[in-house]
């Protein structure tokens, strides 16, 4: 009777550490974030993975509440995660980068170990993604924690403050997407909050990938943007570049556009 119990014991724990979700707080050391898994999942295949940033003053919660955002990913087989940005806003990392407060590599290090520990991953299929603020904590992690993930998808959001001298985990596979008439975060010049310009950002991605030529046109996936793309490297990794006409903005569905270029990279970027 007492192994039983201590079994069931067990047993209750183990099910309380598993039940979080969209609704629940999944708790990490630094925070928590939610997440939310496809309908139809069988509980067993590996699923492919989102973990979105999301920007200055946004939650998780309000992440949550844009539902189209969050299906375009359910409904292409994935897990959603959204992460939590203490104070309002994600803080720079990297050596003699990194702003005060929370240590923001080893909270999202944090948040990949537990989710990793809670659901079954396919690691081919695992996207960053953020908007303005978020976007820029993309950035980042693609600088400094570069093999956390597959690929990256920023939309509206660089480096701040200054750009790095170089990226340590070298050379990455990213799709950004930025408005021309962003009035926020500004394209091509330092923005209102001392955000860098992204092609400076993007030239330091192409010496890394050792990318070849001015690039070359892309399939869009939408007809708002122009996309130049650099996939003839010494590295075989991808970068692309998307623009629109229009300013600080994230249509629900670009989120899921950045899984379907994900899917679409060659093996073995």
């Amino acid at each position: 009777m007492r192994i039983l119990l201590i079994l069931l014991a067990f047993v209750s724990i183990s099910s309380s550490a598993m039940a979080c979700g969209h609704d629940t707080r999944c708790e990490v050391p630094g925070g928590y974030y939610l997440a939310a898994v496809p309908d139809n999942w069988d509980q067993k295949t590996p699923l492919r993975l989102v973990v979105y940033f999301h920007g200055w003053n946004g939650s998780p919660e309000g992440t949550f509440r844009n539902r189209g955002m969050v299906r375009g990913v359910t409904d292409r087989g994935a897990l959603f995660v959204a992460p939590f940005a203490r104070t309002g806003y994600w803080r720079q990392i990297g050596r003699g980068r990194a702003e005060s407060g929370r240590d923001e590599a080893a909270y999202i290090r944090a948040v990949m170990d537990d989710v990793r520990r809670r659901w079954p991953i396919d690691e081919s299929q695992t996207l960053a993604s953020g908007f303005s603020r978020g976007a820029s904590m993309v950035w980042n992690v693609a600088c400094y924690e570069g093999r956390l993930f597959r690929a990256y998808a920023p939309i509206a959001g660089g480096f701040w403050r200054s750009n790095p001298d170089t990226c340590p985990t070298g050379p990455v596979n990213l799709r950004h997407i930025h408005g021309l008439a962003d009035k926020v975060v500004a394209y091509d010049e330092i923005g209102i909050y001392n955000s860098m310009p992204i092609p400076e950002g993007f030239e330091i991605l192409r010496r890394l990938n050792n990318t070849q030529g001015n690039g070359r046109l892309a399939d869009a996936r939408d007809e708002r943007l122009t996309c130049t793309r650099w996939d003839k490297s010494g590295t075989g990794r991808v970068l692309e570049l998307c623009l629109h006409e229009r300013g600080h903005s994230i249509p629900a569905e670009w989120v899921g556009h950045g899984l379907d270029w994900l899917a679409g990279l060659p093996d073995g970027s």
